[in-house]
């Protein structure tokens, strides 16, 4: 009879208890995690499986203690207190089956340990390869007499020739890789600026610089000729260097921000749980228990004790009608110890159950739940998107970041060419006056303006990598270096656009020249062979660009490709250099046997030592011939030992008659009585020794060029032209070997935007929230009209006199059923509910025409900004080609004392030269960077689990997707699919999207 009550309290503790905090929190987090992935099943883009909330293992955040009962943290100042952990993308893409994070419960499984994950990768510092590197300074010359001017014009020809037409890093293939991104310094590479740049002028950069400055091997060469024993010369293998797929995995592990977007969408579906929760039979939220009431009462001087033990437990649930039930059982036990009967007992019991059901207000029944599956979905899109933008932002900071690097390297080559050009003009100040002390000033102040700019662009890449560092949530004390080998491909493309540019140049000169009549041969072919050596460096840069992919596939970018083979292409060029150098020496041949000629066929006879003099610089020019041809490619002259050994006969001839010439030089130079010296006797003798000489020099000659220059090829001239049009040929074809610097994105703009405004997830946000707006006119305008409520109630309790608390009969039970009216008498406050709904539904509609139309500005303004940043990258390459040859010219015009030229002429070329590498690498930097920013406002971008998205390095443009129905077959989101709702309300589900347009 009393067992109930007693069963109550025995279970008393337990209930008291409840379930274990644990048990609560991996049943929230199983309920939201099925929540959110039922929704993004739903959606276009889907959120990841491993989906998790709870923080990475790995992250700084993550709290090692009971998660249901956290420590609060010591209170103390923390400083270098977190070191980079292993990342999954060390060793290659994160994919979605090996995921960067913990699983849902909170435990890494036998993939997901990252602790135990291998031993940590380090990537080799990179060695940047700077296209255009800044030249070196002019070197001052000793005053020019009359005797050697013609040499030194011929030598100013000459590196006019070989200038021009290298670029960086062009050397050998022996230096090429020891030297890959060592800075060429055209001219005399055995002047001052060879010399080691001096201590004093590291020690004035400050140390922070120094460190950036050395993460560049041409950098850290100048410093190893400074600081011999200094170790940080050396490179440090096991320094950690991270990419840009790196920074996305930290940033997926410790940044705030994402761990609050995770949060954002794990709430949204977590208080959709509740309300589901309603929906099915549900015990109430409270009144579920007993209670135990003793009560001591004295009446009249008459004592009673009593004990009465309420009971009750309950379920409810909310209808897919709208309507409400509930059901209750209520026992109530109360027992008399000492009443005027003695001890008594009176048990009672009570099953209620009640249904209401509204008649106009359903709708709004449903509409918390409505709201919170619908925000799950809104939540979920800006999850999605959230990731991505991500992505853009900290890809924005890295290449900027990169820049800032590039920029650093040309500013410290920049700082090294004014400091020695600043050594060298004083020198020639002080020693012999050359020049003014006001040229001498203007390269001093060059060197304070190129080491304060270097300064300034130093402490601008701290406080940017403080500031990603931020962003990814690591310590801003902890130091960080970044794999540069990414910017080396981009530094190697813009090298390539320049070499093709130059190669451009030559050859619009040397059309020029061939179509000119004012030119000779020997001209013709100077100017080819110029064209000559600017191609062989675009096929060394090409082969670079090559290497430097095949090292490391993290760029992503490939080299462009080319038509020819490039070993193919090289052994061609080869020989048409041989074969323009032998050409031009010919030319040289061919004047001075005119000149010969005519001093031997004169009818008044030239001077013998003329003629002696005459015939030596023949002969030498002509081994100059034999020895191009020996040179010859595919030859096999090398082995006629006739030939090498008459070669031999000849040099030593000349030998001999050098010494002749000498020896007549130091007796013109003596004080000797030179009428009683014999040795003018032997110079007719010696002359004519000279002549047969010449001879032989020329049957030589011609034996060994016959397999370069046939005679039945016809004309020197001929030849030349022959030539010349197979260089024009094979620079045509390098031409087309690739666009300068990128793939232009070619793509309607029409299509673009269509892409856009079917594809943004913000935007299917917006459209949902315009639907919500327009749902509550509906629910607004059901407030305005009456109110109608059904209820029945039924009440059963149990027999009179029944001890048994389950003994129900309906002959003690109770029906009541019941419905009100509520008129709408006043509903000022609902009308202007209703009000404010229809303007907030107009406001809606313009928000969702605002989105649109500010997604086709972005759209249109990123199209606009790529064609922009390509303009201005051809552009800044034609200007860094014109000011390298500025460059160039200018030290030379210096260097041979030209009127009219100036200090002030070399720095402002040598400043603009600078000036537009900058530019180059900026303009390269804006494209990536905009081209991501275009990715982004078509929804294009698809980031792996590490939140990284592989296409960023690649070229392609953006896939086209104008299906609108596809994309988005509920335009206006889905409703909950259990619940009656009105038939207004469900046809914002049935509306169809109707045809794509550009509004």
């Amino acid at each position: 009879m009393h067992r109930l009550p007693i069963l109550l309290l025995a279970l008393l503790p337990f209930f008291g208890m409840g379930c274990s905090r644990t048990r609560y929190r991996l049943a929230a987090d199983r309920d939201s995690y099925e929540i959110i992935h039922e929704k993004s099943g739903c959606l276009a883009e889907q959120v990841s499986a491993k989906y998790t909330v709870r923080p990475d293992t790995r992250s700084r955040f993550y709290d090692p203690s009971n998660p249901d009962c956290p420590s609060l943290p010591v209170p103390r100042p923390v400083l270098n207190g977190y070191q980079l952990p292993n990342l999954v993308s060390d060793s290659g893409p994160c994919m979605p089956d090996a995921p960067c994070f913990l699983n849902a419960n909170g435990i890494a499984s036998s993939q997901e340990k990252v602790e135990s994950a291998q031993p940590l990768q380090v990537t080799p510092a990179a060695q940047p390869t700077t296209l255009p590197v800044i030249p070196a300074s002019f070197e001052f010359s000793a005053p020019v007499g009359p005797a050697i001017e013609l040499v030194l014009e011929e030598e100013e020809s000459e590196k006019e020739k070989k200038s021009g037409g290298e670029e960086p890093n062009s050397g050998d293939k022996n230096e090429e890789t020891e030297n890959s991104s060592r800075p060429v310094e055209p001219g005399n590479q055995s002047s001052i600026f060879n010399r080691p740049i001096s201590q004093q002028a590291w020690e004035a950069l400050p140390q922070t610089c120094i460190d950036r400055m050395l993460e560049f091997s041409s950098i850290r060469d100048e410093y190893a000729k400074s600081f011999p024993e200094a170790e940080k010369a050396v490179d440090d293998p096991n320094q950690r260097r991270l990419t840009l797929a790196n920074l996305m995995e930290l940033a997926s592990i410790n940044s705030r921000a994402y761990q609050a977007a995770k949060e954002d969408l794990f709430v949204a579906a977590l208080a959709l749980t509740r309300e589901r929760y309603q929906y099915e039979l549900n015990p109430l939220q409270f009144g579920n228990g007993t209670a135990a009431n003793y009560q001591h009462s004295r009446v009249n001087g008459a004592t009673t004790n009593r004990l009465s033990i309420p009971t009750g437990v309950g379920v409810q649930r909310s209808l897919a009608s709208g309507g409400e039930f509930l059901a209750r059982f209520a026992n109530s036990v109360v027992l008399t110890f000492n009443g005027p009967t003695g001890f008594a007992s009176d048990i009672g019991s009570d099953l209620i159950f009640d249904f209401q059901q509204t008649v106009f207000q359903r709708d709004v029944q449903f509409e918390r739940l409505t709201e919170l599956e619908r925000n799950v979905v809104y939540a979920t899109r800006d999850y999605l998107r959230f990731r991505k933008q991500l992505f853009r932002d900290i890809a924005g900071q890295y290449y900027n970041l990169l820049l800032n690097y590039r920029t650093i390297e040309i500013g410290s080559q920049d700082y090294f060419t004014n400091l020695r050009g600043f050594l060298q003009s004083q020198a020639e100040y002080r020693t012999a006056e050359k020049i003014s002390r006001i040229q001498v000033d203007q390269f001093e102040q060059n060197v304070l303006r190129t080491r304060g700019n270097l300064i300034n662009n130093c402490f601008n890449l701290e406080s940017a990598l403080d500031q990603l560092k931020f962003r990814l949530g690591l310590p801003t004390e902890l130091p960080i270096y970044f794999d540069l080998t990414e910017l080396e491909s981009i530094a190697l493309r813009d090298e390539l656009s320049v070499a093709r540019q130059m190669i451009q140049r030559a050859r619009n000169e040397l059309l020029i020249a061939k179509s000119s009549n004012n030119l000779d041969a020997t001209t013709l072919a100077n100017v080819a062979e110029v064209l000559a050596d600017r191609m062989d460096n675009i096929l060394k840069i090409q082969k670079r660009l090559e290497q430097t992919q095949g090292q490391s596939d993290s760029t992503g970018q490939q080299p462009p490709q080319n038509p020819l083979a490039i070993d193919q292409a090289s052994q061609q060029l080869k020989q048409l250099q041989k074969q323009l150098q032998i050409l031009s020496v010919n030319m040289q041949v061919e004047t001075l046997r005119t000149e010969l000629e005519k001093q031997l066929k004169s009818a008044v006879p030239a001077p013998p030592l003329l003629v002696l003099n005459r015939a030596m610089e023949y002969s030498e020019t002509l081994l100059q011939v034999i020895d191009l041809a020996l040179d010859w490619p595919n030859s096999q002259l090398q082995k006629q030992e006739a030939l090498v050994q008459n070669r031999k006969q000849i040099v030593a001839e000349i030998g001999e008659l050098q010494a002749f010439l000498t020896k007549i030089s130091s007796e013109l130079r003596s004080t000797v009585d030179l009428t009683k010296s014999n040795i003018f006797a032997e110079i007719p003798s010696r002359s004519k020794q000279s002549i047969e000489l010449m001879r032989k020099a020329e049957q030589l000659a011609e034996q060994a060029s016959r397999d370069v220059l046939p005679k039945e090829k016809g004309t020197l001239a001929e030849v030349v032209e022959a030539t010349v049009n197979k260089t024009i040929s094979l620079s045509d074809k390098l031409l087309q070997t690739g666009p300068d610097g990128w793939e232009e994105i070619v793509i309607d703009h029409d299509e673009a935007l269509l892409t856009g405004l079917v594809q943004r997830l913000d935007l299917m946000n917006q459209r949902g929230q315009l639907a919500d707006a327009w749902r509550q006119i509906k629910l607004a305008g059901d407030d305005l009209k009456s109110i109608v409520n059904l209820r029945a109630t039924q009440t059963i309790g149990t027999r009179t006199g029944s001890k048994n608390p389950v003994d129900f009969s309906f002959d003690n039970s109770e029906t009541r059923l019941s419905a009100t009216l509520d008129t709408p008498l006043n509903r000022r406050f609902q009308r202007n509910l209703f009000r404010v709904a229809l303007i907030n539904y107009n406001l809606g509609l313009r928000n969702l025409m605002a989105l649109e139309d500010t997604i086709k500005l972005d759209v249109r303004e990123d199209l606009r900004q790529l064609a922009l940043d390509r303009s201005q990258y051809g552009i800044s390459v034609a200007s860094a080609a014109l000011a390298y040859e500025r460059v160039i010219s200018t030290r030379l015009r210096l260097q041979l004392a030209v009127q009219n030229v100036a200090a002030r002429d070399f720095l402002e070329s040598q400043q603009a030269y600078a000036n537009a590498l900058n530019s180059i690498a900026r303009q390269h930097v804006n494209y990536i960077t905009d081209r991501i920013e275009l990715f982004f406002d078509l929804e294009a971008i698809e980031v792996d689990s590490c939140g990284y998205w592989n296409g960023v390095t690649s070229d392609a443009g953006p896939a086209i997707n104008t299906d609108f129905s596809g994309r988005n077959p509920r335009p206006y989101d889905t409703l909950p699919p259990n619940v009656r709702y009105s038939p207004t309300i469900r046809q914002m589900e049935r509306i169809p999207p109707g045809d794509a347009e550009v509004r």
